[in-house]
């Protein structure tokens, strides 16, 4: 970046930009002599994330892309041209970069020390009220992209907790299939070898009977030791009357719930037929592991389709955008959903105190759920691995009330008055973005005429919400 002094850029060149329209030449000089000219290389940096922010930018030719820093990342929020302003401007309380600014083409500028503003204002009043005007315009912008960043966040999560959650069904139902297919066509085989041996139909129901016995039994309880003494035994006995693959049947017949005793009664009724008992344990395995594989398949579809409707409630997808009668305890649940891989991978516990007959609060659905999404999240992100998150809720007077509580380690006295400002975070650098506890704080309190409080001490922290049900209900006095 070549630096050389403002009085090298003409007053014909400044006046023609929309900041110092109609300025007079005095006026236009000062800005000349207070001015610093920069030329800048394409690609070149002109500001840092943290640095310093003392000088105002103005564009005379070529551009800039100003960059902002959210989460510890920098992302386009704007493309400057000829005339555009940045960078430090009168009235801000900034006192360093949270982007990064770098020009795209060889560009001309102006730039400006902070400890001029001062005099400019005094010299040239007119750029007072131009500069509000442009600062506010930043700041709605600014708002806008926050939360734009904000909800792709959140919808970032949502996607990554679906993701994880449908996986392990998905893959259930994966596997289910495909053995049952393949147990599907050995039956077929058996069947059909049966069918040229002279079974009768007592024997027919003896083995049916002593299936259908299996299929209602309760998974038994049993310990390491006592399922592998099992599982021999059933494999010896089957070795001994010549069934095939008795390492495979026996650890089936063992998860079922089968025993030797069993197995011997069995033989008592088919044995006398040749080739018979062998076929008939197939069977009897085969059908009742098909029947199990079934069940297995529609408990991992019953389990996709409860996701698909907890992201359609979580999302509010289906519905209008105006406010509905809620109840929360839904959102707060289709939230538990969407993180529950959070939760297993620390190895959460949830704890629940929900109260039973819950008024439902009008709310913004969507916006709502953000607030949950936030919250917990925050929460476990808060906790060692076996924390508790504690959820309650409940009514306060004239409100709905939530809260929310972990066993973390607390926020710091120092900083907890502060912890719903833009852009503050206790997190390490680039993992917080510092805008969610304050964009919960606006839906809560705004959106919803709500109000939202933090308590903390080493390892507690609640945050509580108040919903009021009426326009007229007000949240507890602070």
């Amino acid at each position: 970046m070549r630096i050389t002094p403002g009085t090298d850029v003409s007053s014909d060149v400044l006046g023609q930009l929309e900041l110092f329209e109609g300025l007079t030449d005095k006026q236009l000089d000062w800005i000349r002599k207070h001015s610093e000219r920069m030329e800048v290389a394409a690609d070149e940096i002109i500001a840092r994330p943290a640095d310093p922010a003392d000088h105002m930018y103005i564009l005379l030719t070529g551009s800039f892309q100003w960059k902002f820093g959210v989460g510890g990342q920098n992302t386009v929020f704007n493309e400057a041209r000829r005339g555009a302003v940045g960078g430090m401007l009168p009235f801000s309380r900034a006192t360093k970069n949270t982007g990064e600014a770098r020009a795209i083409t060889d560009s001309v500028g102006l730039q400006i020390h902070k400890d001029h503003f001062h005099e400019m204002l005094h010299e040239i009043p007119v750029l007072g009220q131009r500069l509000v005007s442009i600062m506010s315009d930043r700041v709605r912008r600014s708002t806008q992209f926050i939360d734009h960043r904000e909800k792709m966040s959140a919808l970032g999560k949502m996607a990554a907790g679906l993701a994880h959650e449908l996986n392990n069904p998905a893959s259930a139902l994966k596997r289910s299939a495909q053995s049952l297919q393949d147990r599907l066509a050995g039956m077929l085989q058996i069947g059909s070898t049966l069918m040229t041996l002279n079974v009768s139909a007592e024997d027919i129901m003896a083995a049916a009977k002593f299936r259908d016995s299996l299929l209602a039994r309760k998974p038994q309880d049993l310990t390491t030791v006592e399922r592998g003494e099992r599982e021999d035994e059933i494999s010896d006995w089957l070795e001994a009357h010549d069934v095939p693959e008795p390492w495979v049947l026996a650890e089936n017949l063992a998860d079922m719930g089968a025993t030797v005793v069993e197995l011997e009664e069995l033989a008592k009724s088919v044995g006398h037929i040749k080739g018979a008992l062998p076929l008939g344990i197939r069977w009897i395995e085969g059908s009742a592991g098909m029947q199990r594989m079934v069940e297995e398949i529609i408990s991992a579809a019953e389990r996709i389709s409860h996701l698909v409707q907890s992201i359609k409630v979580h999302s509010h997808m289906d519905n209008n955008p105006d406010k509905q009668p809620m109840d929360i305890r839904e959102g707060i649940e289709s939230t538990l959903t969407i993180l529950a891989h959070k939760l297993r991978r620390k190895a959460i516990r949830v704890k629940r105190e929900y109260d039973e007959q819950m008024p439902l609060v009008p709310a913004y659905p969507g916006e709502l759920n953000q607030v949950w999404t936030n919250l917990i999240d925050n929460a476990v992100d808060a906790m060692e691995e076996g924390g508790t998150l504690t959820i309650k809720t409940g009514k306060d007077g004239g409100c709905v009330c939530a809260r929310i509580c972990d066993t973390g380690s607390g926020i710091p006295k120092d900083v907890v008055s502060r912890i719903f400002e833009p852009f503050f975070t206790t997190k390490p650098m680039g993992e917080g973005t510092g805008i969610g506890l304050d964009i919960v704080h606006r839906i809560v309190t705004v959106q919803h005429g709500g109000d939202i409080k933090v308590e903390s001490e080493p390892g507690s922290t609640c945050f509580t919400v108040w919903f009021p049900l009426t326009p007229a209900s007000r949240p507890p006095a602070s």
